[in-house]
């Protein structure tokens, strides 16, 4: 006992010597400190985090849902025009690429079907929005796996 007297002794040697209730006070003073120094990063990042959501550039609306079209009726592509203006041509051809598409999941519906002995039919096509978070479906898989519990 007397030697943890000395041990306490020579910790505190050149210090001055506190009390019980100083001992206390210093250590609640500082976890105050350093909870309202983390509270205050916080409330910065979520509001910096807020600016850039509004400031983003680049940000569009959804668009709106397209029908597939009836498998029974072949497509005809529209016939081009003499001088299509850039922002039409750039719809005609995104109108293109989504008919393709959809013939695609179609067809690969179809060999579904006929492998399973099951007739499936297609009720609407649509694209998959990503979320809030921004990231593509294969990062958000690819995020949900590495982040797996045990």
């Amino acid at each position: 006992m007397y030697s943890a007297f000395i041990l306490f002794d020579k910790v505190l040697k050149g210090t001055e010597k506190m009390n019980g209730t100083q001992i206390v006070s210093m250590t609640v003073i500082g976890l105050l400190v350093v909870f309202s120094a983390l509270l205050l990063l916080v409330l910065f990042l979520a509001c910096s985090g807020s600016i850039f959501r509004k400031v983003q550039p680049g940000k569009k609306q959804p668009a709106p849902q397209k029908k597939a079209p009836a498998p029974a009726k072949p497509q005809q592509k529209p016939a081009p025009k003499a001088a299509p203006a850039a922002p039409a041509a750039k719809a005609a051809a995104s109108a293109e690429d989504d008919s393709e598409v959809v013939a695609v999941i179609m067809a690969a519906i179809a060999a579904m079907s006929a492998a399973d002995g099951k007739q499936y039919a297609v009720r609407s096509v649509r694209q998959v929005t990503r979320g809030g978070s921004g990231r593509s479906i294969w990062a958000q898989a690819g995020l949900s796996d590495l982040t797996r519990p045990f």
